[in-house]
């Protein structure tokens, strides 16, 4: 009897599906290095030798290589960062440039640079989610390796996005190890890496079991906060205003305080007047509101920490296709359970992806009259999936609600 097309997919799946549960675990690491290779070595390879003039000659130049080049270049000189040179970026990712500068700082070198963190989240998500399933971890850190947003920034796009998302998670997975002094420290280092990693740190001290461990991992956050940022403050005095003004839309060097496809930089090029006060007054109610939710419904620390990234990403004046990154990472556990999450996440990717394209005219087949308004339709129709998705993730189990192996 033959086979329609579909059946023979789905016994091929199925036929992989058990040849992967019998890997043993250095087979699956090896897995993932070999898979972090070939995906991104390709999409490197391509842009070196086949696609940088025409991806630069349709979408324009890479926007922010000059800054991370400059920046990279400026420490490795000796120079101080607000004080001898303009930065709205919190200190740490500034030097996370350096390595690829050091070695010749070409454009190829940070993508590579940039490729290996999504790698390193992949390979991290199933070191510490094995102990609760082993095959259903590796399967998700597979989705996290080859994330479209991340595969496209790390390489073609060449913009730190995959650095952002890995300290992200970060302290979300130290926490699920069991570490929680160590996942209070993770977060303040990552809040310096990029101030969008702050966000979580609340969703850490409401997942914490005990006001005595709150009160340390708040006290280990101002410590590590003075010694990081202190020595930039003394040096530089006032010009370090410029990062908090940035990130609480005061606004950029511009004076813009939107920006990205967010949809209220949409309308804000659609011609309405929204000010950085309005927007930062939405985020902050809507920050609020996600930590009582994930306090009220007593969620894991994976599924509060989701909750408040998929609610700040729907309202924030400022986002980047890159930035969902992270909610896909999240959403990983679920989408190599649940086909439905999987086709959820390919379908948002699309939406996203297009509106991304329309909202930044750089594109001529997708640049036309009032495009502010399709882009919007696009975006806001990929963040109610994501807003979806989140919602069956709350609602549905994935391998946190495991029994764990005794460590």
């Amino acid at each position: 009897m033959n086979q329609s097309f579909g059946e023979l997919i789905s016994n091929k799946v199925t036929s992989l599906n058990e040849t992967i549960k019998r890997w043993s675990f250095n087979q699956k690491i090896l897995a993932l290095l070999l898979l972090s290779l070939i995906i991104y070595g390709s999409f490197i390879s391509l842009d070196v030798f086949l696609l940088r003039g025409w991806i630069d000659t349709t979408f324009g130049p890479t926007p922010d290589l000059g800054y991370y080049q400059e920046r990279a270049q400026a420490i490795l000189d000796g120079l101080i960062l607000y004080k001898d040179i303009d930065v709205e970026s919190p200190p740490l990712i500034n030097y996370l440039f350096v390595p690829p500068q050091f070695f010749g700082g070409e454009s190829w070198m940070f993508e590579i640079w940039f490729s290996l963190f999504p790698l390193f989240t992949g390979l991290l998500m199933y070191l510490i989610l094995r102990r609760w399933n082993e095959h259903e971890a590796f399967l998700a850190s597979c989705l996290a390796i080859i994330c479209p947003y991340a595969v496209v920034d790390a390489t073609w796009g060449i913009q730190d996005e995959p650095i952002v998302a890995f300290f992200y998670i970060l302290p979300v997975l130290i926490f699920l190890a069991g570490r929680i002094r160590t996942s209070a420290l993770a977060g303040t280092i990552a809040t310096w890496v990029k101030m969008l990693q702050g966000l979580i740190f609340p969703n850490l001290l409401i997942s914490m079991k005990s006001n005595k461990e709150r009160i340390i991992a708040v006290l280990i956050g101002i410590v590590f906060s003075l010694c990081i940022i202190g020595p930039f403050v003394i040096a530089s005095g006032e010009s370090i205003t410029d990062l908090f003004r940035y990130y609480f839309l005061g606004g950029d060097a511009s004076g813009n305080t939107s920006g990205g496809m967010s949809l209220i930089n949409l309308l804000v090029k659609g011609g309405f007047n929204i000010p950085g006060s309005v927007g930062l007054a939405i985020t902050v109610i809507a920050l609020i509101a996600s930590y009582h939710l994930a306090y009220r419904w007593k969620l894991d620390i994976w599924r509060s920490a989701m909750l408040t990234t998929v609610i700040f990403l729907s309202i924030y004046p400022m986002i980047r296709l890159g930035y969902f990154i992270i909610p896909f990472t999240f959403f990983a556990l679920w989408a190599v359970k649940y086909k439905g999450v999987l086709f959820r996440l390919i379908a948002m990717y699309g939406f996203l992806f297009i509106g991304q394209g329309i909202e930044t005219d750089e594109v001529g087949a997708l640049t036309f009259n009032n495009s502010w308004i399709v882009a919007f339709i696009l975006v806001l129709i990929g963040l109610l999936i994501m807003l979806d998705t989140a919602r069956i993730c709350i609602k549905n189990k994935c391998l946190l609600d495991e029994e764990p192996e005794d460590s």
